[in-house]
């Protein structure tokens, strides 16, 4: 790359950074600013799906991540706010998280998952700069 003077990054935050890990000389700018982890709902419209938590629960819930998809980001099935017809208290356009669980966790015969109780999340308690170092086999 010794014939670029500067490189422009479509990564998100991550991306940017190894970039300028690999090539310490030259500036590197970011083309984007990652906000949320989405999928497209339509054109020009994207929905956050995952805040990359660290904690994991889509294989008890169905797939539907409720950190993100909950207004209030309960891990405990829905609030006593859930409005008629399975929208959120909150945000009344919006289908509650955990109406959604529930309907997926139905057709795949695994609502026993609904019975289970989870600890709530400590978001205080976050060690920054995370790090993940592999095992050696």
């Amino acid at each position: 790359m010794p014939e670029v003077e500067a490189i422009l990054s479509m990564g998100c935050g991550a991306g940017v950074q190894t970039m300028a890990e690999l090539f310490e000389e030259k500036p590197i700018f970011p083309a984007l600013n990652t906000t949320f982890i989405g999928m497209p709902e339509k054109e020009g419209l994207w929905l956050e799906m995952c805040g990359a938590c660290g904690d994991c629960f889509l294989d008890r819930t169905g797939g539907i991540c409720p950190v993100v998809r909950c207004a209030k980001g309960l891990l405990n099935g829905p609030c006593g706010g859930t409005r008629k017809g399975g929208k959120c208290e909150i945000d009344p356009e919006k289908d509650c998280a955990w109406v959604l669980i529930y309907r997926r966790l139905e057709k795949q015969g695994r609502l026993d998952l609904m019975r289970k109780y989870y600890e709530p999340k400590n978001y205080r308690a976050v060690k920054r700069p995370g790090k993940i170092e592999a095992l050696e086999a």
